[in-house]
């Protein structure tokens, strides 16, 4: 990259790499990617009701959430495979065809589970045992990669016996198997003894509360370091004088 990008690798410098880069990536949540999608989704779903007051928006949130896992568990009950709709296509259409292309050879150990896959000029070592290849990719997604199928195939096992547990369908019944309980209204509630709280001082803004969100340091930085242009507008008819001249970042 430094050969490519001096500056690019320059702004990546500042960052840990394991922030950016799959070759330092965690093994622990088995994603080999970085995203912020799950909290967009949330944002997007959350503006009817942050503008309410705070007991009626943590009340909508709540039914909100109730009715979206009835759903998923509806939708569960149609899967009736050992992985996941999503993880299961992955499988099928992408990483079964390509192990077809890679030849594996057995190690010769005494458990089986060593293979040398290779294509070509290209070679990868894989352990059936300790779930690992050298490309990495099954210790970051937990799906087996083409070359572990393909050492797979070999002995004649089942690709979908050593994906991880975390995508498997009982993982995903067990995240729902837990329920959000009801909650009564206020006339139903228990009379408490202790001192009642008195709610905070409502302090209102002279100006309209500001909507936008709060830009990070390093999008502040990418503004300030944008070019700045002028473009002119000349007038054919007046001998070319300017008659237009403002900035404009490209």
């Amino acid at each position: 990259m430094k050969k490519v990008n001096t500056g690019a690798w320059e702004y990546l410098q500042r960052f840990e790499p394991a922030v950016w880069t799959k070759a330092y990536f965690s093994h622990g949540p088995k994603v080999d990617n970085i995203t912020n999608n799950m909290c967009e989704v949330w944002n997007a779903k959350i503006v009817e009701y942050r503008g309410k007051p705070i007991l009626t928006m943590c009340k909508d949130l709540r039914c909100y959430l109730m009715r979206k896992m009835a759903t998923h568990k509806r939708k569960l009950e149609a899967c009736s495979g050992l992985l996941a709709p999503v993880q299961q296509k992955k499988l099928d259409k992408f990483i079964k065809p390509s192990a077809n292309k890679w030849r594996a050879i057995w190690a010769r150990d005494n458990d089986r589970v060593l293979f040398e896959v290779y294509r070509e000029n290209h070679k990868v070592g894989v352990n059936l045992h300790q779930r690992t290849c050298t490309c990495n990719v099954w210790q970051l997604t937990g799906m087996p990669c083409r070359h572990a199928v393909a050492a797979m195939y070999k002995i004649r096992l089942k690709p979908e016996e050593f994906v991880h547990k975390w995508l498997t369908m009982q993982s995903i019944r067990d995240t729902y198997k837990h329920c959000i309980k009801p909650v009564n209204s206020e006339e139903y509630w228990i009379p408490s003894t202790a001192v009642p709280c008195d709610p905070p001082p409502i302090k209102r803004p002279t100006c309209c509360p500001k909507m936008k969100r709060k830009f990070d340091p390093v999008e502040k930085e990418m503004h300030l370091n944008k070019a700045k242009k002028t473009f002119e507008v000349r007038d054919g008819l007046r001998g070319g004088r300017v008659v237009a001249s403002a900035p404009q970042n490209f």
